[in-house]
């Protein structure tokens, strides 16, 4: 399903959307009987999809794919398919949780250590008083797979929120969709990290400069191992590589 204008970098799909026209969208996945994965694609996503013939397949099927950063609208500038806005992932899970609390949609958290996704419950709960929480999990599930997708099925959630590494986080929502009975499923990565307070989010100025990269690195400095492959996808972009 794809009834928004979109457009492909590295010969994948990225929808043309911005965040003020989230609504409808949302409101036509929660009530057309289907179940609908959110993809918020990022520079280092779409090189992966490159090499991994799932996530390929994951990004064609997913209902709706987001430009998530800053990289994604330079390359769409460059290749003279303008995006008009970036979505990074933990707005538009913002943006869902205030949209599920004024429509009392349920939501399901599924990710990270036990203490970081229990405090980000609480946070949340304290920001989002009347959202309905019908349960979370922590993300180390391997040996009880099956009994962490019965708990999300039989928790009735509308929305489920899954903070898993990336891609593996994707590729899992796509092969559960159909068993987990939501209606909507989105990767948000490590945003249970950032609303747990366990991690800051860069100041304003950092983001409006595009450099919100910069301040994740400074509090994880492993993250420099994925950044220093920006520059592949620079090239590929520059060169104009399928």
């Amino acid at each position: 399903m794809n009834p928004l204008n979109s457009i492909k970098i590295l010969s994948t799909r990225i929808d043309d959307i911005i965040l003020s026209e989230i609504p409808p969208i949302i409101d036509t996945f929660l009530n057309d009987g289907k179940s609908h994965q959110i993809i918020t694609a990022n520079p280092l996503m779409l090189l992966e999809v490159k090499k991994n013939l799932k996530l390929k397949e994951v990004f064609a099927d997913a209902s709706l794919v987001v430009p998530e950063g800053s990289g994604i609208l330079w390359a769409s500038k460059h290749l003279k398919t303008p995006l008009r806005e970036k979505i990074p992932g933990i707005d538009l899970m913002i943006f869902l949780l205030n949209y599920a609390q004024k429509n009392g949609n349920k939501v399901f958290f599924l990710g990270t250590k036990e203490k970081i996704i229990s405090k980000a419950v609480d946070k949340i709960k304290q920001k989002f008083p009347k959202l309905i929480i019908a349960g979370y999990n922590n993300g180390f599930f391997s040996n009880n797979e099956q009994d962490v997708i019965s708990i999300i099925k039989s928790s009735g959630a509308d929305i489920l929120f899954v903070g898993l590494a990336i891609p593996y986080q994707e590729i899992w929502i796509y092969n559960n969709l159909k068993h987990l009975g939501v209606k909507i499923a989105m990767g948000v990565g490590g945003s249970f990290d950032v609303l747990s307070d366990n991690l800051k989010r860069a100041p304003s100025w950092m983001i409006k400069l595009n450099i919100e990269w910069l301040f994740r690195v400074i509090q994880q400095p492993w993250r420099i191992l994925r950044i220093i492959k920006l520059p592949i996808f620079a090239i590929k972009i520059l060169f104009n590589t399928k």
